[in-house]
């Protein structure tokens, strides 16, 4: 009997204990496997403890800032639904928040989706108070936003009291800061970052830390991007991540300073307004590439839902032309081997997850926009939505949990993903681009074909660091092997420390721009081709071989019938001054073999001397009828032919380093650039003649 009495107590203890102590992580992959509850049955809450404060009113004794009193205006939006709409409003109110919770705890098994996606936040909040992981100053602000908004989430669907100190911790922390860089990234970064901290956890922060939240909101974000127009006159990320993150300060602190916060909101609106226009009008390619289309897109498409959220509308800037239309252009950015199409700062080779697909996904209702998102996240081999270290890789995750919030009534369950059926996409604007893609089965039956045209520069309108001198560039994956490539531009700390050394920045995409002493951005280390001839009306040049960087290549023609699919390329303005005119056309036929043609036509005066490059990942040797490519087993032969049987193409190779004269080095920088060879032929237009090369890569 006494055994049993004490066995009897031991249980109540470790039931006490257990019951009080932080929720474990719940594998997603593994919560059925008892074989206890079946798919469609509701399970058990197994979440944790009850959530945070629901919000449905003001609790007892709780002590608050006066509000401003003066009245609310009515200008883009009637500002009084700001107040009325309460805490939490930013991207979810009480209820959303209620119903998301119903959602990942009884009603995970009808919302798996939704709940691995869920769980992850969880595993990485927990990880992040468990490391207690800090930051010392803006420059850290990955690790500011992506411990706020983590652990602000997790304690809003859990109520485990550790997440709620952290954020407190954190959020005092972020508020002693001096300021949060007004001249870069960090400041809108650490707004949004703060504003959603602030407004889901209002009733549970306490009054000191909403005080100083409030205060440094105001002072660090709000005013100084109030004052400062660059971030309204830049077309790119910045417009986005500044402009969206500081707004949704200005919506979270708006009843304690109406007047500031509604200035800033109004200016960032118009500004915003002509940045998506230059960022997506009007197919919605993203200029800068698919990596930057994922970081502005993320704080671009919380801004949105947050005004939609509270005032019913976006002031029309969810319907900017061609933006509704970019999660599609995103979902054909995809390779065929975890890989995605490179042009200019678009991002590594490697396949980054895109959480902003996932939020145009729910807002069309178009679960095919998140086929390859789901796919990874199913599959368990894929480390993408599972590797959730906090050591390394906070960038890819800290928005995760905003983003999540917003697909709570997105139905990913009852509807198969399918795969896209429409093989070719393309889209103008100002980086005309066009993907062609056979298979989605993600091996080497499937073929991808990207080719891009555009400026230097990444916008017409607006300099950026992230533009590359790739028109008439292609990147090329079939048998497995990406046979042509795009590098992206090389590491940040490094190169720019090196371009800052050498001149301002606002030279650095100037046509005597030290950027394009660099392999990797100038048109030697790209897949096009390139011309040494200059008649002088192109002056400043670094190199004789680059392009004009005000000199635009529009796609003029899009192809996708017998058999041929491909687009077509004018080179003639980039190559301003060393032809007379260059067309290029890029096509995959019979869906195996890539074709080139390119009609170039010299200069009156002047012979036309040609290099005809393609970067590949691969080795290359120069054989009698070309050049082979070989890469894991796999092979290909580069050939081309000459419609001037005078004027005769000599295969190459060349390094993948700097040349050397010809003003190459200047920087002074350059990153080794290895596993790659760069593969084509050289060739001489007699003056005022008109030949059109065809190159294959063939089998």
């Amino acid at each position: 009997m006494k055994r049993l009495v004490s066995i009897a107590v031991l249980a109540v203890f470790m039931i006490m204990y257990y019951g009080c102590a932080e929720p474990e992580h719940l594998d997603p992959d593994n919560t059925e496997q008892d074989g206890s509850t079946d798919e469609g049955q509701e399970g058990e809450d197994n979440t944790g403890q009850d959530g945070g404060q629901d919000n449905t009113g003001i609790p007892e004794g709780f002590e608050d800032e006066p509000d401003d009193p003066t009245t609310d205006p009515n200008l883009t939006f009637n500002y009084s639904l700001v107040k009325k709409a309460g805490h939490p409003r930013l991207l979810c109110d009480a209820q959303g928040f209620a119903d998301l919770k119903t959602k990942v705890t009884s009603g995970r098994f009808k919302n798996k989706t939704l709940y691995k996606l869920h769980s992850e936040v969880i595993s990485r909040a927990q990880k992040i108070v468990n490391a207690d992981r800090s930051f010392s100053s803006s420059s850290d602000h990955y690790k500011i936003v992506d411990n706020l908004l983590c652990c602000a989430y997790a304690y809003k669907l859990t109520g485990q009291s550790a997440y709620l100190a952290k954020v407190t911790k954190d959020m005092n922390k972020a508020s002693s800061l001096p300021d949060w860089t007004p001249g870069g990234l960090s400041i809108g970064e650490i707004s949004f970052a703060m504003a959603i901290a602030y407004d889901w956890l209002y009733y549970d922060l306490d009054l000191a830390t909403r005080k100083a939240a409030h205060a440094s909101m105001v002072s660090k974000g709000i005013k100084p991007m109030y004052n400062n127009n660059n971030n309204i006159k830049i077309i790119g990320n910045w417009n986005q991540i500044n402009l969206g993150g500081v707004s949704c300060a200005s919506l979270a602190v708006y009843e304690k300073d109406k007047s500031i916060a509604v200035k800033q909101i109004e200016k960032a609106i118009s500004g915003n307004a002509a940045g998506m226009k230059g960022i997506y009008a009007p197919d919605g390619n993203y200029a800068e590439g698919l990596g930057y289309w994922e970081y502005g897109g993320t704080f671009q498409v919380c801004f949105l839902s947050a005004l939609k959220g509270i005032f019913g509308s976006t002031a029309g800037l969810a319907e900017t032309q061609g933006f509704m239309d970019s999660g599609e252009y995103a979902l054909y950015m995809h390779g065929t081997m975890n890989t995605t199409f490179t042009y200019n700062d678009g991002g590594g080779t490697s396949d980054p997850f895109l959480l902003t697909s996932w939020w145009f996904a729910a807002q069309k209702d178009d679960p095919m926009l998140i086929y390859c998102e789901k796919r990874r996240l199913d599959n368990a081999s894929d480390p993408s939505y599972k590797d959730t270290s906090i050591d390394s890789s906070e960038q890819p995750y800290r928005m995760l949990a905003p983003i999540l919030v917003t697909l709570r009534d997105f139905d990913m369950e009852s509807r198969p993903v399918t795969a896209p059926t429409r093989e070719v996409w393309s889209g103008q604007g100002e980086k005309p681009v066009c993907m062609v893609r056979k298979g989605w089965n993600f091996d080497e039956t499937d073929v991808f074909l990207g080719i891009v045209g555009g400026l230097a520069d990444a916008w017409q309108t607006s300099r950026t660091a992230h533009g590359h001198m790739d028109a008439g560039s292609f990147v090329f994956e079939a048998d497995g092997v990406r046979w042509s490539d795009d590098l992206m531009r090389p590491g940040y700390t490094n190169w720019y420390a090196a371009l800052r050394a050498a001149e301002s920045p606002r030279k650095y995409t100037a046509q005597e721009g030290v950027m394009w002493d660099t392999f990797h951005v100038s048109n030697i280390g790209h897949s096009t081709i390139i011309s040494y001839t200059n008649d002088g009306s192109v002056s400043g040049k670094l190199h004789s071989s680059d392009y004009y960087v005000d000199g635009f290549a529009s796609i003029e023609k899009v192809i996708d019938a017998g058999g041929r699919q491909g687009a077509v390329v004018n080179l003639t303005a980039p190559m301003k001054g060393q032809v007379k005119s260059a067309r290029r056309t890029v096509e995959l036929v019979n869906g195996t073999d890539l074709v080139v043609t390119d009609e170039i036509t010299a200069l009156d005066a002047l012979d036309c001397k040609l290099e005809w490059r393609m970067l590949s990942i691969s080795s290359s040797a120069i054989v009698a009828d070309g050049v082979t490519l070989t890469k894991n087993g796999k092979s290909r032969t580069l050939s081309a032919s000459s419609s001037d049987t005078s004027v005769t193409p000599v295969y190459k190779t060349w390094p993948t380093t700097l040349p050397t004269g010809d003003g190459w080095g200047v920087l002074k920088f350059h990153q080794t650039v290895s596993n790659r060879t760069v593969a084509g032929w050289a060739a001489t237009v007699p003056a005022g003649k008109t030949v059109t090369f065809v190159t294959t890569l063939k089998k």
